[in-house]
């Protein structure tokens, strides 16, 4: 439930990645920064454009470094990010991950579980590549940082009388360095075929208690050469 300014009491995050890098995530045990992942990632559904953005784009506050020395995490789901991989798949538009966001699997924890266990973080209140964007790593600030109302929605285009939506929708809680798997609360998969694949996977890793949910409302799903609506 949201709290007095709409910031909900337990602040969800999430973080993207396609199903076929979860083996090597899954056998070290953590997510790493983009400029620490090195060749771990079997699949990258990053744009190169906007990586590149993001490892010139300092953070102005503790612990400093580049936005690429963090581990990306959403709050609300079906983020700009995930609407381009989307429309680049069902366009299919050559030089981009080809894909689309059927294969993508949302590992999902909260700000007070990363809060607790002492990691270093910065919240944006948008796109961390937009040079407006403000960053704070106040526990204090986040409630008038972002924008909670448009987290809950699920239509975010701007609008004429608010121009600043996708901006605002793409806030983030970035985590330093990198991410322990233990404070993950669960994993969320558009279909129940990739949720037995997912399942499969954790299995094949030891793992057979997590939480692995079915959601499509957190995807768009579209299909290649679909009329557009």
């Amino acid at each position: 439930m949201p709290g007095p300014t709409g910031q909900p009491s337990q602040t969800r995050i999430l973080h993207f990645t396609h199903i076929e890098n979860l083996p090597a995530i899954l056998a070290v045990g953590r997510l790493f920064a983009d400029s620490m992942v090195g060749t771990r990632l079997a699949t990258n559904v990053g744009a190169p454009d906007i990586k590149a953005s993001r490892r010139r784009r300092a953070v102005p506050c503790p612990p400093g470094g580049a936005v690429a020395d963090y581990v990306p995490f959403y709050f609300a789901p079906r983020s700009p990010m995930m609407f381009r991989i989307a429309r680049e798949h069902q366009d299919g538009t050559q030089g981009c991950y080809p894909d689309g966001d059927d294969p993508l699997v949302y590992l999902v924890s909260s700000l007070e579980k990363v809060h607790h266990a002492q990691l270093s973080w910065v919240a944006s209140d948008g796109n961390c590549a937009a040079t407006l964007t403000r960053f704070s790593g106040a526990l204090n600030d986040l409630a008038e940082l972002v924008d909670w109302a448009l987290m809950s929605e699920r239509i975010w285009k701007n609008l004429p009388e608010d121009p600043d939506r996708v901006r605002r929708r793409m806030a983030e809680l970035l985590v330093h360095r990198e991410f322990p798997l233990d404070l993950l609360a669960g994993y969320v998969v558009r279909t129940p075929a990739r949720q037995e694949q997912l399942r499969q996977v954790l299995r094949d890793a030891g793992i057979i208690d997590a939480y692995v949910d079915v959601r499509p409302n957190w995807y768009y799903g579209f299909r290649r050469g679909e009329a557009r609506e």
